[in-house]
């Protein structure tokens, strides 16, 4: 020991060399090592952020953007993801993976992803709509998440009448007729004319048993775009509410031939048929109806039911 006593380099010597030394010392660097190793690789928490030179980030920037001009997307993911991990912050990168999980379908990771952009891009909108679609395209029990995304997309700008058309959508599929209503009167004191916003209401007002402004809208519509089928199922729909079972027809069969392949035509002809009691049209029908939608249940129990009667 020194004056003051501390240990002298003779004093850790001699302990190098004891018994209990030559046991704890190698403990102690084995410890240091394993602590470097584990840390480096995030065993203890968050994996360490992997980081590129200026070449290797170019070199993986140029292969995501060339598999991504290819539209493989799956190829594209490995050197996305490399770039996102090394610069996580980076809203471009995090937007480009976003694209990628929806083009492979993984819509909840897309959704996170999405939710990252917002919190990161300096115009988060540019998110949206996909930002709640993606919410959306996951399925039952996520309706919730689309629309408060769809909401959240709006907050960014209150005017923007397509992010009022896609949350005032969301609404109305989720059944909440009177709030989608809502949005979509709001959207058209902004933008009269927008089609997409009238034809909404109008559904809302079928729903809300409100039949006469629902066909008022629909007629306006179709006053301006004779061709638009969505306003036509909209008149079969009140037509049918009315027991007009021979105008909804009328109407609704001129809409299935712009749209064949939209099956709530076919579900709207089949009840048509059905009130006035004419059970091969209604059988004709769901034979479309099942080719439409050949694993709906539902659709083939109810063609095999009326094919039953002939």
């Amino acid at each position: 020991m020194n004056p003051e006593g501390k240990p002298t380099g003779r004093g850790l010597q001699k302990f190098v060399h004891s018994p209990v030394g030559r046991v704890l010392l190698p403990l102690a660097l084995l410890v240091i090592f394993y602590v470097a190793i584990f840390s480096r690789y995030g065993i203890f928490g968050r994996r360490a952020r992997p980081t590129l030179t200026p070449a290797e980030a170019q070199q993986l920037e140029d292969k995501s953007k060339a598999l991504l001009g290819k539209q493989k997307y799956q190829e594209a993911l490995e050197p996305t993801l490399g770039l996102y991990q090394a610069y996580p912050e980076n809203h471009i990168y995090i937007g480009r993976l976003a694209d990628i999980y929806n083009h492979l379908g993984r819509y909840a990771d897309e959704a996170q992803m999405w939710e990252k952009y917002v919190d990161r891009a300096p115009t988060p909108v540019e998110a949206c709509p996909q930002y709640g679609q993606a919410h959306w395209k996951q399925g039952d029990g996520h309706e919730k998440q689309a629309i408060a995304a769809f909401q959240r997309c709006l907050s960014f700008d209150p005017k923007n009448t397509d992010s009022i058309f896609y949350l005032a959508h969301a609404l109305e599929m989720n059944g909440e007729w009177d709030r989608a209503a809502q949005q979509y009167e709001q959207g058209l004191t902004i933008s009269p004319q927008y089609t997409d916003l009238l034809l909404g209401l109008a559904r809302c007002r079928v729903r809300q048993d409100r039949h006469d402004e629902a066909k008022q809208i629909a007629e306006k519509v179709l006053a301006k775009s004779p061709d638009k089928a969505d306003a036509m199922l909209i008149l079969g729909m009140v037509y049918l509410h009315q027991d007009k079972y021979g105008e909804a027809r009328k109407v609704l069969e001129q809409g299935a031939k712009l749209a064949d392949s939209d099956p709530d035509f076919h579900l709207l002809l089949a009840r048509a048929a059905s009130g006035q009691n004419d059970r091969a049209e209604e059988l004709r029908q769901y034979n479309r109806l099942v080719q439409l939608k050949p694993n709906d249940p539902e659709i083939r129990a109810k063609r095999d039911s009326l094919a039953a009667e002939k």
